[in-house]
């Protein structure tokens, strides 16, 4: 097989983009292995955990065609932004329109509200090539889960054609001579601004432009200071290259393992590294590839369609499989069956739309037909937002809000200072020390402390224990459990501990904490604050938390507070309000258990340590009320997780706003033996612990 091909060409998006230029093979097997890499890593196929670098294999190939494209037309004196984005318009639109269109049809019944209110973001986003910004706005501790969204894949297309909204003015405005240089320069100042950046914010820095652009580049200088390859014929520059080719091929195809040698932070050294291997293939002769690769350059043919199509599929069946975590192996074969499935439509999706649609959406016919498909997608996306629940019906997007508590803002970020948005009144005398699972509690409270008035000291995912700090060894620098996020957490901490001594008025203390991340051994340590001693293993961690705890107390008591602790509820090894939901409104679902109840044992199973924690510290100290929710929600096989028609949880353990200030009084009473009466606003009661709820 040669090194070139009369095929014409087909638009490789973004990641994968070219130019009206004979197709190199050795290109199209690039683009399978990028491909194939990305969909194995998305199958979450074990041995592919680092396939994401498909992605940035992608980026370098479109940044040396693009450049390649727009260089020529420079060269030749006919370049034209007109015609140069039509052409990519007609190349990527056409596809890309279809997947969209087909994904909306199916949101109503494969989408739960909060998704699709999230995929109608991303549909916007997409059409406008903003996706990536979208997404970025989409992340965050209480924002649905990634591999829900369908249209996350559309963030790496948006990210592309930003670049070539800034590149084509870039290159036709800037002398011949120094096109390479300008590209070397914007190259590296964006690598520049990633080493800056990521720490503060790794979202952002993954998701957009500025901190990505320099993979894009890689593949600008290659083709601006070459044209289309290194023409050193027999010199030394070609010497080189093909003396680095075969390491180039490996490194490529052992992209999975990659991250293990160079860390998980992403984009960084890895993405470098395959970026840079890649570059070398490309620059390199083509040499003829063996009758063997002919079924990889047939997939790098249509792997624009492919990498379109296999996402979608994979985010409905996760939005479906509410049982996710609960049967791992039966997911990843419907996960591989999704991704099977996705050849046969890619390949219809190239033929029939992506290879004519280049010839006959030209002029102004192509441009009525794309604006129109425009206009009709934002109209679908618009109409799906605005529809609303039958009467009657729970709302879910409601319920399944983020319960921060008393404001988003008692979600700290900085010391403790007791400000008035996270009080109900001046003068409180009730406190809420801990993470999200305090945060979670704050409704019930305030019902619970009533005219007394509540407090709320909470940061996600840090603890009340003031002497530890839960790490994760592998997480990179500006992600929780690493470093700036530890020290913030124990500044919080100590914060909540001098703000208390500054106020005698509070005379009640309630501590609560997930704790997972301060017992599973298979993830993280525990870090003292004091010596940054590091604490491996779940016995030396559980012995640990008990005494930082017990200390604590000690010094709340010292303070003349009452203390008591809230254990978290148990949890499901999946989205319990997504689970109500899809059962109301009758959408696809699979592995769902009878009625969304958690299985009692599963929980125990899953949360051994967390349970074993909670029995101790019950045990350490009899005067410490330990306040559970298992004997109001569960009976010895099943926990329930909703009541009167109203669910409990807002997601796989978090309680919703409803289900705290149904459960925490009745928690209360359960612990206490008193009887908890709270008033409405009308100061009528509403609700007496053991009426409301009953017992399971």
């Amino acid at each position: 097989m040669t090194s070139s091909s009369a095929t014409p060409f087909h638009r490789p998006h973004g990641p994968h983009a070219a130019g009206e230029v004979a197709l190199r093979d050795d290109i199209q097997v690039l683009r399978a292995i990028a491909v194939l890499w990305v969909l194995l890593y998305h199958a979450q196929i074990p041995g592919a955990s680092g396939g994401y670098l498909g992605v940035d294999i992608f980026f370098v190939i479109s940044g040396y065609l693009i450049t390649g494209l727009i260089q020529r037309a420079l060269q030749r004196g006919d370049f034209s932004f007109r015609a140069f984005y039509g052409r990519r318009a007609r190349r990527l639109l056409p596809a890309a329109y279809v997947v969209l269109g087909a994904t909306l049809m199916a949101a109503p019944w494969a989408l739960n509200r909060s998704e699709q209110i999230d995929f109608v973001g991303q549909l916007l986003g997409a059409l406008g090539f903003a996706n990536n910004l979208v997404l970025w706005r989409q992340t965050g501790y209480f924002q649905g889960a990634s591999d829900l969204k369908p249209l996350l894949h559309f963030w790496s297309l948006a990210l592309e054609e930003q670049y070539y909204l800034v590149l084509p003015a870039l290159l036709a405005f800037s002398p011949a001579r120094l096109r390479a240089g300008v590209a070397i320069v914007v190259t590296a100042a964006s690598l520049g601004l990633l080493l800056w950046w990521q720490p503060i914010d790794a979202s952002g820095a993954f998701y957009l432009l500025p901190t990505r652009a320099w993979e894009l580049g890689l593949g600008s200088i290659g083709a601006l200071m070459s044209g289309t390859r290194v023409r050193a014929g027999t010199g030394s520059a070609q010497r080189t290259l093909r003396w680095l080719a075969w390491p180039a091929w490996a490194l490529l195809l052992a992209v999975p393992i990659v991250p293990q040698w160079f860390g998980t932070a992403h984009p960084g050294p890895a993405a470098l590294i395959v970026g840079l291997a890649t570059l070398v293939l490309l620059l390199r002769e083509p040499a003829s590839l063996p009758r063997a690769a002919a079924p990889l350059v047939r997939i790098g043919d249509w792997s624009y369609a492919l990498y379109l199509v296999h996402w979608p599929l994979i985010a409905i069946l996760h939005n479906a499989w509410v049982g996710l975590k609960a049967d791992p192996h039966a997911l990843m074969a419907w996960r591989f069956g999704a991704v099977l499935l996705a050849f046969p439509l890619a390949w219809a999706l190239h033929r029939a739309v992506e290879r004519p649609a280049k010839a006959l959406l030209t002029g102004r016919r192509g441009a009525l037909i794309l604006g129109t498909g425009t206009v009709l997608l934002a109209v679908g996306g618009m109409a799906l937002a605005l529809h609303k629940p039958a009467p009657g019906s729970i709302d879910f997007v409601e319920l399944r809000k983020a319960n921060y508590g008393l404001s988003a803002n008692c979600d700290a970020e900085e010391p403790f200072d007791g400000s008035e948005e996270c009080r109900t009144r001046r003068g409180a005398r009730w406190l809420v020390w801990g993470d999200s699972y305090a945060m979670h509690l704050v409704p019930g409270l305030v019902r619970v402390a009533s005219d007394q008035g509540l407090v709320q000291a909470t940061k996600s995912s840090c603890g009340p224990f003031p002497g530890l700090t839960p790490v994760r060894p592998e997480m990179g620098r500006g992600n929780s459990f690493a470093s700036p996020w530890i020290e913030q957490c124990q500044a919080f901490n100590a914060s909540v501990l001098r703000w208390l001594e500054r106020h005698p008025e509070i005379d009640t203390v309630v501590l609560s904490s997930l704790l997972t991340q301060y017992l599973d051994d298979a993830k993280y340590e525990l870090q003292r604050t004091r010596g940054g001693e590091r604490l491996r293993g779940e016995p030396a961690m559980r012995a640990a938390l008990l005494v930082d705890m017990g200390e604590t107390v000690k010094r709340l008591r010292a303070m003349g507070k009452r203390v008591m602790v809230v254990a978290p509820p148990p949890s499901a090894p999946f989205d319990v309000a997504g689970c109500l939901e899809r059962r109301q409104a009758r959408r696809w679902t699979i592995g769902a258990t009878p009625g969304c109840v958690i299985g009692e044992a599963d929980d125990h199973r899953r949360r051994a340590a967390e349970h074993r924690f909670i029995a101790d510290l019950a045990k350490s100290d009899a005067r410490l009320p330990v306040l559970r929710f298992e004997p109001l929600l569960c009976d010895g096989t099943t926990c329930q997780v909703e009541r009167d028609g109203v669910p409990l949880y807002r997601d796989q353990g978090h309680l919703s706003r409803e289900g705290s200030r149904l459960l925490m009084p009745a928690v209360m009473s359960e612990a206490t033996g008193e009887t908890q009466i709270a008033l409405s606003a009308d100061q009528q009661p509403v609700f007496s612990a053991r009426e409301r709820l009953g017992r399971p």
